[in-house]
């Protein structure tokens, strides 16, 4: 019985030393890939936010433009602009560079015949009233004879939008830290 109790004991630490051995390059293995899947899901991160800020960028100010002509970025503009407080894509000058005020107005307003582009664009030195800050009293047809970016909220629009988009990049980090975690690991194992 000492003899079968011996040899089953013997088998068993076989059989543990040999599991030790194939289970120690399986999690090097393991580790390695999972390491390898961390850097390219980070990397990942980093140039598709990067890809989307550019887009975002050209897309805003493609936006401005269709102002007068496209009601869904007129509601947008409006109701981004009043809730994030803020204007334009980059500063609230942005409106004063794109026809954003539909020329049919031009009738009715003499005045503002002078905005008439050569290319027949209506652009005038003013800002939505979406743009207004809350203490300020805006007209966009008086505020373009006497244009003051400081009657309209100064951050642009894309840094709203930007700020949000670098919460998800920053999430990055924490990759890069369960990948720290995953090496350290994979060192202490082997020791």
């Amino acid at each position: 019985m000492g003899s079968i109790t011996l040899t089953y004991k013997i088998k068993r630490s076989a059989m543990a030393s040999i599991t030790n051995e194939i289970q120690f390059p399986l999690y090097l293995i393991i580790s390695a890939t999972e390491i390898f899947l961390l850097v390219f899901y980070c990397n990942s991160i980093y140039y598709t936010l990067q890809t989307v800020s550019k887009e975002l960028n050209a897309t805003l100010n493609d936006g401005l433009g269709r102002y007068y002509s496209n009601s869904e970025w007129q509601h947008f503009w409006d109701n981004f602009q009043q809730r994030y407080y803020c204007c334009g894509n980059m500063e609230n000058t942005d409106w004063f560079q794109v026809a954003w005020v539909s020329p049919i107005i031009i009738p009715s307003f003499p005045s503002l015949k002078k905005y008439t582009q050569e290319n027949g664009k209506f652009i005038m030195p003013s800002s939505p009233v979406s743009c207004c800050l809350p203490e300020n009293t805006c007209n966009i047809f008086t505020d373009c004879e006497q244009p003051d970016p400081a009657k309209y909220y100064k951050l642009g629009c894309y840094f709203v939008i930007l700020k949000k988009f670098n919460y998800l990049g920053s999430s990055r980090f924490i990759c890069y830290a369960v990948i720290i975690i995953q090496i350290t690991s994979s060192i202490i194992k082997t020791i």
